[in-house]
């Protein structure tokens, strides 16, 4: 499906504080929405956004349409669904879809809620944050009940404490999930690796693995060990991708 240009392109971009981007179109806007409509919440009913649309895009009629679901207490589906249907930038199926993992959302717990923010900040890079989400889910779980639910959410507290180099802290993370759910292969194998890199020593998954992996790590080492800090995280960052890539293919 075609979709016409609509309004005009902004010179101030309308700021996603949670994603870390800037919106410059109603194209985009759109885009956002539907590439992350499970994230959306109530900080989007915002009049700052009515204001972006209406003077940065030039579109008084959707800002106002807009501006009085905001006011007269309607929902993020309401919101989503006025904008969409006005600018012609979803497809009635598009539209259908998105109300329904709308509706979908709305039946979620409030810790996974959390989680899915979580990973959705770790996608864009934001780890500290994204741990402080993990956590906030943590606190909304009774670990005896959902054992598997708080598994994968220390795993994945775990892959961003890796991202940020804090290998201790990750590696108790790993240990967690796989207590929580002993089955999982890939949070035994991330616990003996974090734990591994913690000391400074080759990670079985490396050791064990290809010589590529391998031969990063020891390059790795040599950046370490010539005080090339910048050099060395450059290429954990890309031994921790392999290793992550590894899991994935393990589970």
């Amino acid at each position: 499906m075609i979709y016409l240009c609509v309004g005009r392109r902004a010179s101030i971009p309308y700021y996603i504080d949670t994603a870390g981007i800037g919106l410059y179109s109603a194209e985009e806007l759109a885009y956002y929405i539907k590439e992350n409509i499970m994230m959306l919440d109530a900080s989007i009913l915002d009049e700052s956004l009515c204001k972006f649309i209406e003077k940065e895009l030039a579109l008084p009629e959707l800002a106002g349409a807009l501006r009085e679901c905001v006011m007269s207490g309607g929902s993020i589906t309401d919101f989503v669904e006025t904008l969409m249907s006005k600018t012609n930038l979803a497809s009635k199926d598009e539209i259908e879809n998105m109300k329904r993992q709308l509706a979908a959302r709305g039946s979620l717990s409030k810790s996974e809620k959390h989680r899915m923010k979580g990973d959705f900040l770790v996608k864009g890079g934001r780890y500290s944050e994204a741990v402080n989400e993990y956590n906030m889910a943590l606190d909304e779980i009774d670990l005896s009940q959902k054992p598997n639910e708080a598994a994968r959410i220390f795993h994945n507290k775990g892959v961003a404490y890796a991202e940020l180099f804090y290998f201790s802290e990750a590696s108790e993370c790993f240990r967690q999930a796989f207590e929580l759910n002993p089955t999982s292969q890939s949070s035994k194998e991330a616990y003996f690796d974090a734990r591994a890199l913690a000391s400074g020593k080759v990670p079985e998954s490396v050791a064990l693995g290809d010589n590529v992996m391998e031969r990063r790590y020891r390059r790795y080492l040599r950046k370490v060990e010539d005080g090339d800090i910048e050099g060395s995280q450059v290429i954990l960052t890309e031994l921790l991708n392999d290793m992550e890539n590894a899991y994935r293919r393990s589970v």
